[in-house]
C-alpha cells in the first residue's frame, strides 16, 4: 500500500505532543507529602520516588488559591529534593476537610476558567510539573458532572504547557468520561474501610471498580496506607514507623487493634499493582515510614526497581 508521506509528517509532528503510549510509560511511585510533615522531612526519600505530592493548597471558592500552608521555605526545600533526585513534583489543591471551595467554583464556567489559570500560573512560577486535584467528594450528579467539566478546563490550558493532571479518587466515586478523558492518572485511595481498612483483597476490589467505569489500568495509582488504623474506633489511626516498633516480623499487619500494611503486604500490593498493569502505586504518607530497613518505600522499591521518568 501506497503511503502518503504529508500524512506521516502530521504524525510525527503531533507525536511528541500525544506522548508516550502507556506501555512506555515507568512504573509511578508517588508519594504524597503534608505540609504538617515539612518540618521533620528526610530528603532522602526522593530517591525511592517518581513523583512526589505536596499536600495541600486550597480551594477557592472564588477561583483562587488558599496558600497558607505553603511557605517559602517549603517551595526551596520541595525544588531541591525535585532537582536532586530527578522526580516530578506536584502539588495538591483540596482534600479531606479542604474541599469546600469546589463546589462553586466548579458550577462556574468563569470560575472554572480563572481557578484553571491559577493552577498554570502556580506552576510556571513555582516549577512545580503539575496538579493533583483531591474533591473529597463530588455529591450528586450535578457536581460529578462540574467535577468533569473542570478537569476538562484544566487540561486545556495545562496542554500547551505539558503540565500533568491527577486526581485523588475513592474506588466508590462515579467519573463521568470527561473527568477519565482529562486526566493523565488518577491516584486511588483503596484505604479507609471499615474494620481492617486495607486489606489486599479491599485493593483489588477498589481496581477493580474503576476498571467497571472504563478508566484504563494504565491510569491508576493503587494507593497504599503508610499507617494503620483501629479496627473497631475508626477515628483513631498511628504511623507505620510507630506500629512496627511493637513488632518484630514484616508480615504481621494488626499491632494493639490497629490494622496496617506490613512490609510483606505492601510488597503483595506493588507485586499485583506491577502485574496489573497499573500506572504504579500511591503512597499516603511519605512521612508516617521508618528510616531503616523496615522501610515500606524501600519495599515497594524491590518489586517496581524500573527507572524514573
Amino acid at each position: 500500500m501506497k503511503t502518503d508521506r504529508r500524512w506521516v509528517a502530521w504524525v510525527l509532528l503531533l507525536f511528541p505532543m500525544l506522548g508516550a503510549s502507556p506501555t512506555e510509560m515507568p512504573f509511578r511511585v508517588v508519594g504524597y507529602l503534608p505540609d504538617y510533615r515539612m518540618a521533620q522531612l528526610d530528603q532522602s526519600l526522593g530517591q525511592h520516588l517518581t513523583d512526589l505530592i505536596y499536600f495541600s493548597v486550597e480551594p477557592d471558592a472564588k477561583g483562587g488559591l488558599d496558600r497558607k500552608r505553603l511557605k517559602p521555605e517549603y517551595l526551596v526545600t520541595l525544588k531541591r529534593i525535585k532537582d536532586q533526585h530527578k522526580i516530578k513534583l506536584h502539588l495538591s489543591v483540596g482534600g479531606w476537610g479542604r474541599s469546600a471551595g469546589f463546589p462553586r467554583l466548579a458550577a462556574s464556567a468563569e470560575l472554572r476558567t480563572k481557578f484553571a489559570s491559577e493552577l498554570v500560573r502556580f506552576c510556571q512560577e513555582n516549577g512545580f510539573d503539575g496538579v493533583d486535584l483531591d474533591w473529597e467528594h463530588p455529591k450528586g450528579s450535578d457536581q460529578v458532572r462540574d467535577h468533569g467539566l473542570l478537569l476538562t478546563e484544566v487540561r486545556r490550558q495545562f496542554r500547551p504547557h505539558g503540565y500533568q493532571l491527577t486526581i485523588a479518587v475513592a474506588g466508590w466515586q462515579t467519573m463521568s468520561g470527561e473527568a477519565i478523558a482529562a486526566v493523565d492518572w488518577f491516584n486511588l485511595m483503596a484505604y479507609d474501610g471499615e474494620g481492617k481498612h486495607s486489606t489486599f483483597e479491599f485493593a483489588q476490589a477498589d481496581v477493580a471498580r474503576l476498571l467497571k467505569q472504563g478508566i484504563p489500568a494504565s491510569k491508576i495509582c493503587l494507593g497504599l496506607p503508610f499507617y494503620g488504623r483501629d479496627i473497631k474506633n475508626h477515628n483513631r489511626e498511628r504511623t507505620y514507623a510507630d506500629l512496627v516498633q511493637k513488632s518484630q516480623s514484616d508480615a504481621i499487619d494488626e499491632i494493639d487493634g490497629y490494622y496496617f500494611n506490613s512490609v510483606a503486604t505492601i510488597e503483595k500490593k506493588a507485586r499485583f499493582a506491577l502485574e496489573s498493569k497499573l500506572a504504579g502505586v500511591m503512597i499516603w504518607e511519605v512521612g508516617q515510614d521508618t528510616h531503616d530497613e523496615r522501610s515500606l518505600l524501600k519495599a515497594i522499591g524491590r518489586i517496581s526497581s524500573i527507572p524514573k521518568p
